[in-house]
């Protein structure tokens, strides 16, 4: 993005060298790049006429020169070999000012020279070099004031502007950071009252992908060369002038960042659609490319025919032309992804389709109208009409509470309240202050303004990043790019660490062979337009391709036992549309933990990965495991249990990764556990669940029973905890499952289990009869499940 120096301080006064401003730019994370001196920077140097030249009389290589002023004749001495006789050159005086010099009387091989002849270099007219002395124009008068010549002294600032901030890729834009971080009041953009005249055309949106249009029609307008200092100022931008109604949508383009466009009126019908192309509906283009649209396309359209490819080009026959008597001009906001997608389809690329597809100002509309209308009759002539602002659904701002407080817990560090005020108040839409917590309102310019660790980072840097303290505690860093899950999945993550696990971070592609390893089917997931690579060709439907990647990676190395997990999204086609999912996925092979005094080393299983994820669950309730009626195709078919959230929904699952995938990723060792846990599913109950502070350890010994019964196999052990705790047991009470038996002596379809109740009272000891009755209504509760005591 090019920004011209002179061009922003139609929105902000300021006083800066070049290299102040970018100094100031760069604080606040605007890359300059480059610093480009444009124009003249001279002063007192005026067109002379060489009348004779003579040879120096004490050198050679000398001239000594006499040049009608316009107002006497000087003799000045010069050694330039191009110069002749009737020719008009730049002649600077004493007193003159080429840059920061300013000159003085010489003189020269002991004659006295009254001036110098100046050469391009000499005035900084890089642009027009030539080599010696600067020819002027012959028919050039002398004593003109050669500054008067060529545009004035400016800088043309080259910025890197990341893709998150559209908001910057205009004068206005970089006037509302300079604004901010210097305090200084910021210019309106400057409009006059339209008068308005007659009606505008209709106007119908029948697309999701158009949110706002404005438009009017301006008629008996009359097309002409555009002025030198709009020429100036878009050629500064790298844009050839052509005629004014086309340069005036370009210039309201750099000046305040919305794109225009400009319809000849007599090339449209009675109304003007918004709507989505049909499929293989041709449209051809103002360069004469020809396009088979499909449905994901936008067409700027009337009844018979598209007139413009929605904020990328237009077509052939409603162009500006230089006969052009009456305009239709548009202000409109097209959906980001909708335009990213047809730029790149169609390999068309402008200074409009890139403001477009990063997201224009919809809030700016009505005013572009305006600045356009404005340069139009002024230039043109011309009577506008009515405008029409087409706006179903008007943006409404995010309300963001926070106190300074909460600000400087985020950045560490103490900011005075009032500069918090002045950076808030000049940032935001809203802003009020008078009680606290503050409320905060972001501008249609800067949408991203919905958190409070969003206006920490936009204090900081207008605060001064350099003024963050410096703090010798180790970083730790946060892979979630999720908000609203960090502090749920920050929980699962810290009690699997603590069970030795370490967290991976992998991109979200994948292959097509990591599709076929996975049995998806390529309908149902989400593919790339332009993959960077063939590795990149698909988003990933699942996270456990990217860790038996991993695994992969470690075997190569000599490491086969690991246990690793990662937080991250996975993407598939859901109803037709790209739908994103927060999960947590793990995998776990060979030794668990050292050996120490076992007979041998205790190895991964399906109970290890259980007992992992019930700590990371433990403080969610109403959590249990039930064998899976249907396992995913990439996991062992018959072990394999999902794991229930208050007996229906379905929040993940466990089990043994499918031998056959394992060995798709070259791992010599099949026996891998994983588990998969639905972060958006937890998330609710994990929200809702009401935590209760820790409670002191009983002053009084607990009671202990033991119970062996039989029960029939097909009983799982989460029926028999879930009879177990609602069978109305007055005490606090633990159970341990101590032994399952199947075999010899027991009747055919039936198992044994022995369970450890520990019963315990906070203010005295349990009687044996109160241990009793427990017991009582314990079994009785298992006898509804079938329960015998074993004999």
């Amino acid at each position: 993005m090019k920004i011209l120096y002179s061009w922003l301080k139609d929105y902000i006064d300021i006083d800066l060298s070049a290299e102040e401003l970018a100094q100031k730019l760069n604080s606040v994370g605007i890359e300059v790049a480059e610093i480009q001196k444009t124009g003249v920077d001279f002063e007192g140097v005026h067109t002379a006429k060489i009348v004779t030249l003579e040879r120096h009389p004490n050198a050679d290589k000398l001239s000594l020169v006499t040049l009608d002023t316009g107002n006497g004749t000087r003799k000045v001495v010069c050694g330039a070999g191009n110069l002749e006789a009737g020719i008009i050159v730049p002649l600077a005086r004493e007193g003159a000012r080429l840059g920061k010099t300013v000159l003085k009387a010489a003189e020269i091989r002991g004659v006295k020279s009254d001036g110098m002849i100046c050469s391009s270099d000499e005035l900084g007219l890089t642009a027009t070099r030539q080599k010696g002395i600067l020819h002027l124009d012959k028919n050039l008068k002398p004593g003109i004031d050669v500054s008067t010549l060529y545009p004035k002294a400016d800088y043309l600032f080259e910025l890197e502007i990341t893709s998150n901030r559209p908001d910057l890729l205009s004068h206005l834009g970089v006037a509302r950071e300079l604004s901010i971080l210097l305090n200084i009041p910021l210019k309106e953009i400057p409009l006059k009252e339209v008068k308005e005249e007659g009606e505008s055309i209709d106007v119908k949106i029948e697309t999701e992908n158009c949110a706002r249009y404005t438009s009017r029609v301006v008629r008996g307008v009359q097309n002409a060369q555009s002025p030198e200092w709009m020429k100036q100022r878009l050629s500064a931008m790298g844009v050839n002038p052509k005629n004014a109604l086309v340069d005036i949508s370009n210039y309201v383009l750099y000046d305040i960042g919305l794109p225009l466009h400009f319809f000849d009126l007599s090339d449209i019908g009675e109304s003007v659609i918004i709507r989505q192309a049909a499929e293989g509906e041709v449209f051809e283009t103002l360069d004469g490319s020809k396009l088979n649209l499909t449905a994901q396309d936008i067409l700027i359209a009337d009844k018979n025919k598209g007139l413009c490819l929605a904020g990328i080009m237009g077509g052939i026959g409603s162009g500006i032309k230089e006969t052009t008597k009456n305009i239709f001009i548009e202000a409109a906001y097209f959906n980001p992804p909708a335009i990213n997608k047809s730029a790149k389809k169609y390999g068309f690329s402008s200074e409009a389709s890139q403001r477009f597809e990063r997201g224009a100002d919809i809030g700016i509309t009505p005013k572009a109208l305006a600045r356009a209308t404005n340069l139009v009759q002024e230039l043109c002539g011309g009577k506008a009409s009515k405008s029409s602002d087409v706006y179903p659904v008007p943006y409404t701002p995010e309300e963001v509470s926070f106190t300074p407080e909460d600000i400087e817990k985020i950045l560490g560090m103490k900011i005075d309240e009032e500069r918090f005020k002045e950076i808030f108040s000049r940032l935001a839409q809203k802003f009020d202050a008078s009680l606290k917590p503050w409320k905060f309102n972001s501008p249609t310019h800067r949408r991203d303004l919905n958190h409070k660790w969003d206006l920490a980072e936009e204090a900081a840097r207008f605060y001064g990043l350099d003024k963050l303290p410096v703090s010798e505690t180790r970083a730790s860093v946060a892979f979630s790019d999720n908000p609203r899950n960090t502090d749920t999945s920050a929980k699962f993550a810290s009690a699997l660490i603590s069970a030795g696990f370490y967290e991976c971070k992998n991109f979200d592609f994948l292959c097509e062979n990591d599709l076929q390893n996975f049995s998806y089917k390529k309908e149902f997931c989400v593919e790339i337009a332009n993959p960077l690579n063939e590795d990149y060709q698909y988003m990933r439907p699942t996270l456990f391709a990217g860790l038996l990647k991993n695994a992969n990676f470690n075997q190569s190395r000599g490491t086969t036992e690991y246990k690793i997990f990662e937080t991250g999204k996975e993407y598939q086609i859901m109803k037709g549309f790209p739908a994103e999912t927060w999960v947590m996925a793990g995998i776990v092979c060979g030794a668990v933990r050292e050996q120490y005094f076992a007979d041998k080393t205790p190895e991964a299983d399906f109970y290890f990965v259980k007992g992992a994820v019930e700590a990371a669950l433990k403080n969610i309730a109403g959590v249990n495991f039930s064998a899976s009626k249907e396992a995913p195709a990439y996991m062992h078919p018959k072990i394999c249990a999902d794991i229930i959230v208050d007996g229906k929904q379905k929040a993940g699952f466990i089990g043994k990764i499918h031998p056959l995938t394992a060995k798709a990723y070259g791992l010599k060792n099949d026996d891998i556990y994983a588990f998969y846990l639905n972060i958006k599913v937890l998330e609710k109950k994990f929200n809702a669940q009401e935590f209760k502070p820790a409670e002191d350890a009983a002053q009084f010994p607990s009671s202990y029973r033991d119970l062996s019964f039989v029960i029939g196999k097909d009983v799982g052990y989460a029926k028999v905890l879930q009879a177990v705790n609602s069978s109305g047991v007055w005490s606090k009470m633990s159970v341990d499952l101590m032994d399952v038996y199947t075999g010899a002596n027991l009747p055919e379809g039936k198992k044994s289990l022995t369970l450890n109740f520990a019963f315990w009272l906070m203010d005295r000891t349990l009687k044996d009869a109160e241990v009793e009755e427990n017991m009582n209504k314990i079994f009785t509760a298992l006898t509804a499940l079938g329960a015998e005591l074993r004999k």
